[in-house]
């Protein structure tokens, strides 16, 4: 099940999408973290790159849900008896196919640098995110067209750039912006409270996949 998710994202745009984004990644920001090799550029650099996660994830959102909707219109997973392996399966392949477009140029320039355990810091904060950002904008496509989950991504943005300024400092009740406080406190806690968000999303996500079955 999981080989056959890997498939056809293999063979979606949303595959191309992110293989060219995390290419223009390694191409630009190690050569840039080169000429300033400080731990604040690299986490400075690490927070302009969050800004991009929100519109990505909702557009990889937007092109599974529309991968489905082709194909039948959704018959093949509320058919199945596996429903919800389906959409865990899912989940988790774009969540490991990610960790390219989060994570890997972290390791890079960590590397590069002599500075793995930032670089390891700084890549497992942003792949955490974009997990969050995934499951969430699925599970906004349950209820929205794409016009409202981008637009919902936009305000996401918002969110991390006042959090990138210490505004939201302790907002818990905001998931986007708990990986730019981590990195600004070191506190583990913010990191912790996000894993509680994924789940939750997961959770409602198969929940809801048993009721499109029940339908």
């Amino acid at each position: 099940m999981i080989k056959s998710e890997f498939l056809k994202l293999k063979n979606s745009t949303g595959f191309y999408l992110v293989s060219t984004y995390t290419l223009l990644e390694l191409l630009v920001i190690p050569i840039y973290l080169f000429f300033r090799n400080d731990r604040v550029s690299m986490i400075n650099v690490s927070l302009i790159i969050m800004l991009s996660f929100p519109i990505l994830a909702s557009i990889l959102s937007i092109f599974v849900f529309e991968q489905e909707s082709a194909a039948n219109n959704f018959q093949e997973i509320i058919t199945s008896k596996r429903t919800v392996e389906i959409w865990l399966s899912k989940l988790l392949v774009l969540d490991a196919f990610c960790f390219l477009l989060s994570s890997i140029v972290w390791l890079v320039v960590g590397t590069l640098q002599n500075d793995l355990k930032q670089g390891l810091i700084l890549a497992i904060t942003n792949w955490i995110l974009i997990i969050f950002l995934n499951h969430f904008h699925i599970l906004l496509s349950f209820f929205i067209k794409k016009g409202g989950n981008i637009i919902i991504s936009i305000v996401e943005t918002l969110f991390l750039v006042f959090a990138s300024n210490k505004v939201l400092l302790g907002a818990y009740w905001c998931p986007v912006v708990l990986p730019v406080n981590f990195l600004l406190t070191i506190n583990v806690f913010y990191i912790i409270m996000l894993f509680i968000w994924i789940v939750f999303c997961v959770i409602i996500i198969v929940l809801f996949s048993k009721r499109m079955k029940a339908i």
